[in-house]
């Protein structure tokens, strides 16, 4: 049942998606660099997650 699996990674990209929005549009100001490194790191462990099956 993979369709039954929450989509970890859209969930990612959304919520970074809407820091990154907020940072452009000044109202919420994040300097932080790594975020990333941080998105990179679990997309390689959902890669590898999805292929060790």
């Amino acid at each position: 049942m993979a369709g039954s699996k929450f989509p970890i990674l859209a969930f990612i990209l959304l919520v970074y998606s809407i820091f990154w929005l907020l940072n452009e549009l000044e109202v919420l100001i994040i300097d932080i660099p790594w975020i990333p490194v941080v998105l990179v790191i679990i997309s390689i462990g959902l890669i590898f997650n999805r292929f060790s099956k």
